[in-house]
């Protein structure tokens, strides 16, 4: 390895040249303390040498390794002793450790021996005192000590002799602990029984005195099941709903009785519910097939904007969604008027319907599918377009910001005017 701040050069050509001229380091040359890392230097193999094999463990008969036996406490034990005698003598563990350092397993040991010598010389020191020092030694105490802090120390001192009583009893010998005594008690079952069906009810324990010869049964004694006296239990009537009456929807007055039957207090109005009644037979008289001349107005058409004639009308069945509760409800189609009147409604769905029929009955009456300009069909329809402001409703929703309202009405509505344009662009003006 080169110094720092030494120019070298390097043949990269010839390799033989590159080891001839590079430096090499000397034994007898001094290393820069900067220099910390040294080349690699590897060491010929001999023959006896091994490759390293992994630790080889004891195999048991278990399958398990062998349990190694401790010959010194753990720390553990030894922190929960250090506690324990800390509690009892008042001193601080943690300061007598940084005070003696580091204690080694021996000098745990030997610290708790003088600490049991310690505690044996106060207790002998005690036995020789009299009572009277004791006493003296005692007032001497609770005169320095605080109250609270007596009533902790005796508390400890209760709860370390009840500690070492169990230690005492979980160290006995088996050989020495005494075998737990169980005590057989028997019964006579027939004497049992005879005794107590002698006792009467009466018989409790605030009579302790009383002799078996004293107790005998009552003379009406008997077994609850038995006895006749108890009260009849009252009968319970819960109200029951009256069972509505069955009804028979084919009943002409089906809707009045099912409200008089379900609904009473509701308020009565026939008109709402006069579509699900059967049409009367003067209102299909409007577009009757026995009719020879029908007014502009009375006109039906299709969603694709073809005319309807009676007799087809009544022949369309009500699958094809034609039918509505307007004049003639058994005849299918829509006329203008009613074509204008569902234009401005606040269903966008209905409005929809009505744009699309709309645009294309104006196309084929601009392209004369229904016959010429000036014939009476045609003016009487373009008489019921302008009386339902069919155009002015079409162009003012085209009209309308493609953000703003229905889009669905929008692009329906600008195809009807495509069609009316497409179809001429014609108004009719009344003369």
């Amino acid at each position: 390895m080169a110094i720092r701040g030494q120019r070298f050069h390097i043949d990269l050509n010839d390799d033989q040249s590159l080891a001839s001229q590079s430096p090499q380091p000397s034994q007898s040359t001094t290393r820069s303390p900067w220099n910390l890392v040294a080349d690699i230097q590897e060491r010929p193999t001999s023959a006896t040498s091994r490759p390293p094999s992994p630790p080889s463990i004891k195999s048991s008969q278990a399958g398990f390794p062998a349990h190694k036996k401790r010959y010194r406490p753990s720390a553990f034990k030894q922190r929960v002793t250090e506690d324990s005698n800390s509690r009892r003598y008042g001193t601080d563990p943690e300061s007598s450790n940084i005070r003696q350092g580091a204690a080694t397993p021996d000098q745990g040991e030997v610290q708790v021996d003088s600490k049991r010598e310690i505690d044996m010389e106060n207790r002998q020191r005690i036995a020789e005192m009299s009572v009277e020092d004791i006493d003296q030694a005692r007032k001497e105490l609770m005169s320095s000590l605080s109250e609270s802090f007596i009533e902790r120390m005796l508390k400890k001192a209760n709860i370390e002799e009840d500690q070492q009583t169990n230690d005492r009893s979980t160290h006995i010998p088996k050989e020495k602990q005494p075998s737990p005594k169980t005590k057989k008690v028997t019964f006579n079952s027939k004497s049992l029984v005879d005794d107590v069906a002698q006792v009467p009810p009466s018989c409790n324990e605030s009579n302790p005195n009383l002799n078996d010869t004293d107790i005998k049964p009552p003379p009406d004694l008997q077994p609850v099941s038995t006895f006749q006296g108890w009260p009849t239990p009252p009968s319970f009537h819960f109200p029951q709903p009256p069972t509505p009456p069955s009804l028979d929807p084919e009943d002409p007055d089906f809707l009045s009785k099912l409200r008089s039957t379900y609904f009473p207090s509701l308020p009565s109005n026939p008109k709402a519910l006069s579509w699900m009644q059967p049409p009367d037979p003067t209102e299909n008289e409007a577009y009757s097939p026995s009719r020879n001349d029908l007014p502009p107005s009375a006109v039906r058409f299709d969603f694709k904007g073809r005319l309807l004639p009676p007799r087809l009308a009544a022949q369309i069945p009500p699958s094809k969604g034609l039918h509505h509760h307007g004049t003639a409800p058994e005849a299918a189609g829509y006329t203008i008027p009613e074509l204008a009147h569902l234009s401005r409604s606040s269903f966008p769905s209905q409005r929809c319907i009505a744009y699309q029929t709309l645009g294309r009955i104006l196309y084929r009456l601009g392209t004369g599918v229904f016959g010429p300009e000036d014939h009476e069909l045609c003016q009487g329809l373009w008489k019921c377009i302008e009386q339902g402001r069919v155009l002015d409703t079409l162009t003012a929703e085209a009209a309308r910001d493609e953000q703003s309202g229905n889009r669905s009405c929008w692009v329906t509505a600008t195809e009807a005017v495509w069609l009316w344009r497409k179809g001429g662009g014609r108004k009719w003006k009344a003369t």
